[in-house]
């Protein structure tokens, strides 16, 4: 540094920096004092050491080996400042030189240590912000100074990240619950980003969060039975129909569980039985995982009873679990296309001769709100499906509401995601159809219907809802809309004195 150095950083120097540019002659006391910014300690501690130097320089005769190392040690004074006054006898010299060796070997081995001490220190404290802040405090001059400061500002930076994206994150629970999967929301509690208090804070039943972060409740895993080469005589055969993914395997859960716990329900022998009662069980709390989508390979028939406590007979039903790829069967029926695999053949002979049968039959139609009227992979909408296997139906040689149809319903499922009052939901149904391209769909049914006089030459409408969903895959059940299909199938199934147990009893 040159003189204007020193002048400009009277403030920032220390006194023992100003006082080695005094004794190397870049700087006067007076020009330091002259600038007027010298603070009065500072220049204490300066006289101090240029007192201690000249006394020194003028005693060197007198000061013991000892005591002039000390000096040199204390940076007051230089070996060189010694040997130049002349006064320095060999002697004193040659021991001064031994003591200032002594002196850098312990030196280098307390520097050893403190460096070993210091990475010892830093391999502990460098992977957390509390830590390299401790490292700071116990190695102000550390080895790792440094890294300290930048994994603290980098820490800071993760944290604020992490604040924007909790920020975010909880914001999307609150108004769009199944932005998320539960699987997404477990791993960013883990991860550290959201709390259990921010799920409340957003409005996530407890009940919910439990089953979501202890994990000891899987989705149940279910498993058609074999299916049969025809559906026996004596009850009335439900068909849900819809695209994969439409909510009917859900549907027909809630349908169960509420009806179990009405106390209508009996389940009837026969190769579905394991299957009905794990679909039953599902919501049997008030929280659940949903159930998993049917399997392409199989089309099971599902026989249980309905009948009140107070009915002297019951109503024998035979739900037609059908998977949504029965559709593409339609698809490639109509175009005169081969099937995909030969599971889609079997699947789609086995649904044609359980509907030529001679019982009564009901049939739902499942129209999935969220998914709406959107293309999917193979450039098909939900609409294009539909219409499919009206189109087969309507084919002279397959029509199969002419003799055995009792009913037919649509259903729109997924309703609570639709913008209005629960009250509303029913009424908005044609509406709805009209505006999202499903006209053609519920004319060709309506059509049907008045041709052979079901629904009173009417076509029928309600709606479907599990509950409130959150994270795509867990339910807090609510029964409403399930007592409303099992309304339907007690209005519209008459009570038999034979009931379906009996049939499988003999």
């Amino acid at each position: 540094m040159d003189k204007n150095d020193f002048l400009d950083n009277v403030e920032k120097l220390t006194a023992k920096e100003l006082f080695n540019g005094i004794i190397n002659e870049k700087v006067s006391l007076r020009e330091l004092e002259e600038t007027g910014r010298l603070d009065i300690n500072k220049k204490g501690e300066i006289i101090a050491m240029l007192d201690r130097r000249n006394y020194v320089l003028n005693n060197i005769e007198g000061l013991s080996p000892k005591q002039l190392f000390k000096a040199i040690i204390d940076e007051i004074i230089t070996m060189e400042d010694l040997k130049k006054t002349g006064m320095l006898d060999k002697s004193k010299r040659d021991e001064i030189k031994l003591l200032l060796k002594s002196y850098e070997e312990e030196r280098i081995k307390s520097k050893e240590e403190r460096n070993k001490a210091d990475e010892e220190a830093w391999k502990k404290c460098c992977d957390t912000e509390e830590g390299c802040k401790r490292y700071l405090s116990d190695f102000p001059n550390g080895i790792h100074k440094e890294d300290a400061l930048n994994n603290i500002k980098n820490f800071a930076s993760i944290r604020e990240g992490n604040e924007r994206m909790k920020a975010e994150i909880i914001e999307k629970i609150r108004t769009k619950p199944n932005s998320f999967t539960s699987g997404e929301v477990r791993d960013r509690i883990n991860e550290g980003i959201i709390t259990i208090d921010d799920l409340k804070e957003a409005g996530v039943p407890g009940p919910i969060i439990d089953l979501i972060i202890n994990n000891n409740i899987i989705p149940t895993k279910l498993v058609l039975g074999e299916t049969p080469k025809q559906i026996p005589d004596g009850y009335t055969e439900v068909y849900f129909w819809g695209i994969p993914g439409s909510g009917k395997t859900c549907a027909l859960a809630g349908i169960l569980s509420t009806a179990h716990k009405l106390g209508y329900l009996e389940i009837a022998q026969g190769p579905g039985f394991d299957y009905m009662l794990k679909l039953k069980n599902i919501f049997s709390r008030d929280s659940s995982f949903l159930p998993a989508r049917s399997p392409v390979d199989s089309t099971q028939y599902l026989p249980f009873t309905l009948k009140k406590a107070k009915e002297k007979y019951a109503r024998s039903v035979s739900l037609i679990e059908l998977s949504g790829e029965i559709f593409q069967c339609f698809l490639f029926k109509n175009a005169n296309k081969p099937m995909p695999s030969f599971q889609h053949e079997s699947t789609f002979n086995s649904l044609i001769n359980f509907l030529n049968g001679d019982n009564r039959k009901i049939h739902f139609f499942f129209i999935d709100y969220d998914l709406e009227n959107n293309p999917d992979q193979d450039g098909y909408m939900q609409v294009d499906y539909l219409n499919a296997a009206t189109t087969f139906f309507n084919d002279k040689n397959n029509n199969i509401f002419n003799r055995t149809t009792d009913a037919v319903y649509i259903v729109l499922t997924k309703s609570d995601l639709m913008q209005c009052d629960k009250s509303e939901r029913v009424h908005r149904l044609k509406e709805y159809f009209n505006e999202n391209n499903y006209i053609a769909f519920v004319n060709s049914l309506r059509s049907k219907c008045e041709e052979n006089s079901i629904n009173a030459k009417r076509i029928l409408g309600t709606t479907f809802a599990l509950g409130k969903l959150y994270f795509s895959d867990v339910c807090k059940f609510d029964p409403e809309t399930s007592e409303n299909i099992i309304d339907i199938l007690m209005r519209r199934i008459a009570p038999k004195k034979e009931s379906i147990l009996d049939v499988f009893n003999k």
